[in-house]
């Protein structure tokens, strides 16, 4: 038998615990695909033309982010909720194909 203040310790835990689905927030990322077109060290933002034909401007957290990439490079990448790049990895061929 489960001790009562147990029971009571688990349900108000489960009670109040924060739910992000119903806030409309979420922790997952944006995982996509592109080629460089423009990477500008200054403004710390890269311009990837999209599989679409699209190009977007996009803010990186972190300058290290930018190291090793080259207009042309085929990349995937992560964004965050607010459209910021987190995560860049060049690949070896173009992602649209």
């Amino acid at each position: 038998m489960v001790p009562p203040i147990l029971l009571t310790v688990v349900l108000l835990l489960c009670c109040t615990a924060p739910d992000t689905m119903a806030s409309g927030q979420s922790t997952e990322t944006d995982l996509q695909g592109g080629t460089i077109v423009s990477i500008d060290q200054e403004a710390l933002t890269l311009t990837i033309r999209m599989p679409s034909g699209e190009s977007r401007s996009l803010p990186v957290i972190d300058r290290h982010l930018l190291q090793g990439l080259s207009i042309g490079n085929h990349v995937s990448f992560e964004l965050d909720q607010d459209n910021r790049l987190i995560k860049i990895n060049k690949l070896p061929i173009d992602p649209a194909n």
